[in-house]
């Protein structure tokens, strides 16, 4: 039962640290390196970003930047890693739907013996 409340308070903690879950888009966010394309697309928008990085075995997440805020069109920035997200305001961020769909699937799963074992290593007392 320790072990279950050790990874009860490792996912609490995650989540507070995470602004939300794999799969959604974040919305006043970006994630900064790893670009390996940018694509300036007029009448663009984060759902058209989000499907050019799921058109591309590359990409791994990226970033919308909306008209007239650093260019006069909207702006698509591919990554080829995922960097943790960082507050930017009217900025749009996301994963690639396969990357996302992993993280999800992981999240399922129960801990391996690996885990178990790193997690009763942090408990205080005999195991």
């Amino acid at each position: 039962m320790a072990i279950r409340t050790a990874l009860a308070t490792l996912l609490i903690l995650g989540a507070a640290a995470v602004p939300a879950r794999a799969g959604d888009v974040l919305t006043g966010w970006t994630r900064l390196g790893s670009v390996y394309q940018r694509t300036s697309l007029t009448d663009g928008n984060q759902t058209m970003c989000a499907a050019l990085c799921d058109g591309q075995a590359q990409c791994r997440s990226w970033v919308w930047t909306p008209p007239g805020l650093e260019d006069v069109d909207g702006s698509c920035a591919l990554l080829a890693s995922t960097p943790a997200p960082r507050p930017a305001p009217q900025r749009v961020t996301g994963l690639a739907s396969d990357i996302a769909a992993q993280i999800e699937a992981a999240s399922e799963r129960a801990p391996s013996a690996r885990e178990i074992a790193a997690l009763r290593a942090t408990q205080p007392g005999p195991h």
